[in-house]
C-alpha cells in the first residue's frame, strides 16, 4: 500500500486498526499509526509478489517492532500507471515509522533487494498518518479498496462526514464496509492532502456499495463532501496482507 502514484492502498473484518494505501494487525486497537507506502512499477507482478512474500521474514527481522503489518495493493482502475503497485507498512506511530533509517543498509535487506532490483522501479514514497482508523485482517487476507486523495482545509470535518457515511452504510446493509482517512506527513507533490479509503471484503461488495450512489441514503450521506474536499486522484485496488508483527 500504498492507497496506492501512491495510492493507495486497504480486508476481512478481523481487527480494528487505526492507521494505509487501512491495514493490518492480528489483534488489538492502535492509535495514530504511521503508514509508509512505496510505489513501484514492474512488468512481472507475479514474480514481484513472490519475491516480496518470500522476503517478509528478512524485512520483519530488520524492522522489528517499528512495523505492525505489511502488504501490497495493486490497482484495478485509476491511479497513475497501469504497472504500478503499492507496497505498504503500518507502524505503531509516526515516530516508529521514521526511527529505522538503517533498514535499507541492513546487509540481509540489501541482498534481498538485489534479487529484484532489475525487475522493478521505485517511483514514489509517501508517509502518512491515521486520522480515522480502518479495518484490517490477518496475513493472507485480501480486500477491495477505493482510495480517493483530496485536498481539504477541514480534515476533522471530513473524518466526521466519512464516519456518518460509514454508519449510514451499516444501517442500509453494508456493515462489512469500512472507511478510513489518512493525512499526509510527507507526500511530495501531494503535500497537505488526505486519503479516504473505502474497504470491502470483495470486489463484488465494493461494487454493490457503489451501486447505491444514487440511493436516498447515500445521496444524503455524501451531501457534505463537495464542500469539504476537492478530489485530486482516485483508484480502485485489490490489497493483500503479507505479514503481521505479533
Amino acid at each position: 500500500m500504498l492507497r496506492k502514484n501512491f495510492g493507495g492502498f486497504v480486508m476481512k473484518k478481523i481487527n480494528k486498526i487505526i492507521l494505509t494505501f487501512t491495514l493490518v494487525a492480528s489483534s488489538g486497537l492502535y492509535a495514530l499509526q504511521g503508514l509508509n507506502v512505496i510505489t513501484i512499477t514492474t512488468d512481472d507482478p507475479v514474480g514481484y509478489l513472490k519475491w516480496l512474500t518470500e522476503s517478509q521474514p528478512i524485512f520483519q527481522k530488520a524492522q522489528g517492532d517499528n512495523v505492525l503489518a505489511s502488504g501490497i495493493c495493486s490497482p484495478v482502475a485509476g491511479g497513475a500507471d497501469v504497472n504500478e503497485h503499492y507496497v505498504w507498512n503500518f507502524a505503531p506511530s509516526v515516530s516508529a515509522m521514521m526511527s529505522n533509517p538503517e533498514f535499507f543498509t541492513d546487509p540481509n535487506v540489501q541482498r534481498a533487494i538485489r534479487k529484484i532490483a532489475s525487475k522493478r522501479e521505485v517511483t514514489r514514497r509517501d508517509m502518512m498518518f491515521a486520522i480515522k482508523g480502518g479495518e484490517v485482517g490477518g496475513p493472507g487476507t485480501s480486500t477491495a479498496n477505493y482510495n480517493l486523495i483530496s485536498s481539504t482545509d477541514d480534515a476533522s470535518g471530513y473524518a466526521s462526514a466519512l464516519t456518518r457515511m460509514e454508519i449510514a452504510a451499516a444501517d442500509n446493509g453494508f456493515e462489512d464496509i469500512s472507511v478510513a482517512l489518512y493525512g499526509s506527513v510527507t507526500s511530495g507533490d501531494r503535500a497537505g492532502t488526505v486519503m479516504a479509503s473505502v474497504q470491502a471484503p470483495t470486489s463484488e461488495r465494493l461494487g454493490a456499495f457503489f451501486d447505491q450512489r444514487d440511493s436516498a441514503w447515500m445521496t444524503q450521506a455524501m451531501s457534505e463532501f463537495n464542500s469539504i474536499r476537492t478530489p485530486v486522484i482516485d483508484f480502485m485496488m485489490t490489497c493483500t496482507v503479507l505479514s503481521v508483527n505479533n
